[in-house]
């Protein structure tokens, strides 16, 4: 089992022993885990020569063992002409690497150079935490710089460096953190983070469907695909169908519908997780669960489990696990937006979000009247509007529409509780190919009004705006008194 479950697991079992209940968790991976800092003060010594030295191209290994199971780092490729080595990681032939890190680790290994000699004789090497040291490192050579080497890693120093010493000499020196801290690490440390890569803008599928289920929602939330400028005039190419039906701010609702594609984790935490591992991370019954279905066929699942907390100064999220690559990840909070979303967050503000040319037709009833308007054209030139069969002015047309279309979605609501009569209605078809659609306003407890689509409860709003403004501009349609706006 992986070391960093095994924190994860102690860490369930302590407050579960402690608490009785709620699960609170501090995951760390290798590179945010404080190595016991030696009260020994770091003595004003000598700048030191390279500890060792040799070109990164005539490493043949670099054999790391620690505490967190160790890493055999291993060239694959010998250089050849202007191409450099080429290195991997023993036990990772099934997953993707960190290039940037594969790459930079040889070229870091070659030489260590120290800061400081700090004890050329030490009588306690447990004053270094050497006696007992964090990690054996040994690097194997050939080519010019043919030999081995083999260094300990020891306590980290006041001054934030650490304590090292080669096997077979007394003298222990401080070598900066960033040369020697990843020999602390566990293999999965060279793990690329990248979960799904970002395709380039000419390879970009669509994002046909969006589903997040989550065990705190009664209804999925689910944005679904229809096409550019098609979104009620929001420019958002996606349209929530559930638990209502709504617009999409484009502003704020980006990263929810493409928010898998580029997505990347903060560290790796196991790979080819057990079942043991995947439940106590909170995998087999998951906080969260993002479907991401695009026009290739293809569909893209990603999981989230337990909630831990972050280290001092840093940012708190999620165990997660995304059906594709056998890998449990730890993810920030920030790139799993989902896991805490409302629909709310990313819906517009508008109930009606045609464009004024899209309409074939529009019937609107209120006060027992209804009046039917009907559409020709599909644009400035040739569009012309008909009232209950009669010519109707568009310039007038376009300032009731103005005027209706000014309601305010201001809150979701799926709950008809509390619900009264209906005050008005609008039935809508359209020429562009869009499903017909029914708005309603009906009133409600609370100076509010609960507004219906397609008969589906989606949205509260103020009542001032039916009773002051849309009502009124209604029954005003046939008159020529201003409309009114504000309410």
């Amino acid at each position: 089992m992986s070391s960093s479950v095994k924190y994860l697991i102690a860490g369930v079992a302590a407050v579960a022993l402690l608490t009785g209940g709620i699960i609170a968790m501090n995951l760390t991976d290798p590179s945010k885990k404080t190595a016991e800092d030696s009260e020994v003060s770091d003595t004003v010594g000598e700048t030191a020569e390279a500890i060792y030295t040799g070109a990164s191209d005539d490493i043949v290994s670099i054999e790391v063992k620690n505490d967190a199971g160790g890493y055999t780092f291993v060239r694959k490729t010998k250089a050849a002409g202007e191409a450099q080595a080429v290195f991997t990681v023993e036990g990772l032939d099934g997953v993707v690497l960190d290039s940037n890190l594969v790459d930079g680790f040889a070229v870091q290994a070659k030489e260590l150079v120290p800061n400081k000699v700090i004890d050329e004789k030490p009588d306690d090497l447990s004053t270094y935490g050497l006696d007992k040291p964090k990690a054996e490192v040994t690097i194997t050579y050939d080519g010019d710089s043919a030999g081995k080497v083999e260094f300990l890693v020891g306590n980290d120093s006041p001054g934030g460096d650490i304590y090292v010493k080669t096997r077979d000499a007394d003298t222990v020196y401080t070598v900066s953190s960033s040369f020697v801290k990843s020999y602390t690490y566990e293999k999965e440390y060279f793990v690329s983070k990248s979960v799904l890569e970002k395709p380039a803008d000419e390879d970009m599928p669509i994002v046909k469907k969006i589903t997040i289920e989550r065990p705190d929602l009664e209804k999925p939330i689910i944005l679904e695909y229809t096409g550019e400028n098609e979104s009620g005039g929001t420019s958002a190419t996606h349209v929530m169908t559930s638990p209502v039906k709504a617009y999409l701010d484009v502003s704020k609702s980006t990263d929810y519908t493409h928010g898998l594609f580029g997505l990347s984790a903060e560290s790796v935490l196991s790979l080819s997780p057990s079942k043991e591992e995947l439940t106590v991370a909170g995998i087999e019954t998951p906080s969260c669960t993002v479907t991401m279905e695009t026009d290739d066929g293809k569909t893209y699942v990603l999981k989230t489990g337990m909630e831990y907390s972050g280290a001092e100064g840093s940012e708190a999220g999620y165990t997660g696990y995304y059906e594709g690559t056998d890998v449990l990840w730890k993810f920030s909070e920030s790139s799993v937006p989902w896991v805490k979303m409302q629909p709310g967050d990313i819906t517009s503000s508008l109930v009606f979000g045609s464009y004024i040319y899209d309409l074939k037709s529009m019937e609107v009833t209120a006060g027992g009247k209804t009046e039917k308007f009907e559409f020709t054209g599909n644009d400035a030139d040739t569009y012309k509007v008909m009232l209950n069969g009669k010519d109707f002015d568009l310039e007038r047309y376009k300032s009731f529409y103005q005027a209706v279309i000014k309601a305010p979605a201001e809150e979701i609501c799926t709950s008809d509780e509390g619900i009264g009569e209906l005050r008005a209605s609008f039935k809508l078809t359209y020429n562009n190919g869009n499903p017909d659609e029914t708005i309603e306003f009906y009133a409600a407890e609370g100076n509010r009004v609960i507004i219906k689509k397609d008969g589906v409860t989606c949205f509260k709003c103020l009542a001032s705006f039916v009773e002051r403004s849309l009502l009124p501009n209604i029954a005003a349609v046939e008159g020529d008194a201003d409309f009114i706006t504000i309410w």
